[in-house]
C-alpha cells in the first residue's frame, strides 16, 4: 500500500511540473485592457524544456521570412535611437520639425526645420522615439516620425543642417547649430519625417495598431499551425521582434491579438 501511495505522489509531482512549463511571467506577453502589450501575463511565445507553447485564445504567433512589414503606433524596444543619426523629408506640404526646450548659446530657443535637406545630428545623445509607423524598406526598417513627439536624452548636441533658430522670438537662419537638450527638450517631427534604421541587429516593436505583414510565415493559434503568405490585422495589440537574415532579408517571430491570415 505504502509502494502505491508514494508511485501516485510522486506522478503527481511531475505532472504539476509538466503543467508549469512556461508559466513564468519573465516570458510571457498578452494585451492589456488598454489594448498595449504588457509582459508578465498570457501564454507564451517561447519554448520551454524543448515544449511549443499554444498562443492563448484570440492570440496568434507569426513567424518566418517577410518581403512587406507594415505597422502602426510601433514602439521600439529600447526607444532609444543613438547619435549620430539622419531624419530625411520633403520640402514644403507641412513636412519637416521644430526642436523646443532646448538653448543655444546659453539662452532658451526653438530650432525649425522645413525639410529638403536631411536633418543631421552628427553628435549627441539619443533621440528617444514616441510611437512611429513602421515600414520594411530595402535599406532597413522605416520609421515614420511624423505626428509624433519625439524626446531627446539630455545632453549637448550638434546639428549640421540648415535651420531657422529663434531665441526672443527672433529667428535666425543657421547652416549648421550646437544647442543642449534639458529635460524638457521635445522634437516634434511633421508630415513625412522619417529615419531609417540599418540590419544592425534584432528590433522589437509593441504596439496597439494595424499590422501587415507578407512573405513565407506559419501562423499558430488555439487551432493549430498552419503556412500563410499574409497576415492582417485592422487594430490589434501585437510584439514582434523583426531580425536581419543571412541572405539580406528579414525574419519576424512574436504575437498579434487576431488571425487575419490570407
Amino acid at each position: 500500500m505504502w509502494a502505491v501511495l508514494l508511485t501516485v505522489v510522486g506522478l503527481t509531482v511531475v505532472a504539476n511540473e509538466q503543467l508549469d512549463l512556461g508559466s513564468g511571467g519573465g516570458d510571457q506577453v498578452v494585451s492589456g485592457p488598454d489594448g498595449t502589450v504588457a509582459p508578465g501575463t498570457g501564454d507564451s511565445t517561447t519554448t520551454t524544456a524543448g515544449v511549443e507553447v499554444v498562443p492563448g485564445p484570440g492570440q496568434v504567433r507569426v513567424r518566418g521570412t517577410v518581403t512587406a512589414v507594415h505597422l502602426e503606433g510601433a514602439v521600439l524596444d529600447p526607444r532609444t535611437v543613438p547619435v549620430p543619426l539622419t531624419i530625411v523629408s520633403d520640402r514644403g506640404f507641412g513636412n519637416g520639425g521644430e526642436l523646443t526646450g532646448v538653448e543655444v548659446d546659453g539662452q532658451p530657443s526653438s530650432i525649425v526645420w522645413d525639410g529638403g535637406r536631411p536633418f543631421v545630428l552628427s553628435s549627441g545623445e539619443a533621440l528617444i522615439l514616441d510611437p512611429v509607423v513602421l515600414d520594411l524598406v530595402p535599406e532597413g526598417l522605416r520609421l515614420v516620425l511624423g505626428g509624433g513627439v519625439h524626446g531627446l536624452a539630455t545632453g549637448t548636441y550638434r546639428l549640421d543642417t540648415p535651420t531657422a533658430v529663434g531665441t526672443a522670438g527672433i529667428a535666425t537662419p543657421r547652416d549648421s547649430v550646437t544647442f543642449t537638450a534639458g529635460p524638457d527638450a521635445r522634437f516634434e517631427a511633421r508630415g513625412d519625417a522619417a529615419l531609417v534604421l540599418g540590419r544592425d541587429g534584432a528590433r522589437r516593436v509593441t504596439g496597439p495598431g494595424a499590422v501587415r505583414v507578407e512573405g513565407t510565415l506559419e501562423l499558430t493559434d488555439a487551432a493549430g499551425t498552419r503556412a500563410a503568405t499574409s497576415h492582417a490585422v485592422d487594430l490589434a495589440a501585437y510584439d514582434l521582434t523583426l531580425t536581419p537574415a543571412p541572405d539580406g532579408g528579414w525574419t519576424i517571430d512574436g504575437l498579434t491579438d487576431a488571425d487575419g491570415a490570407a
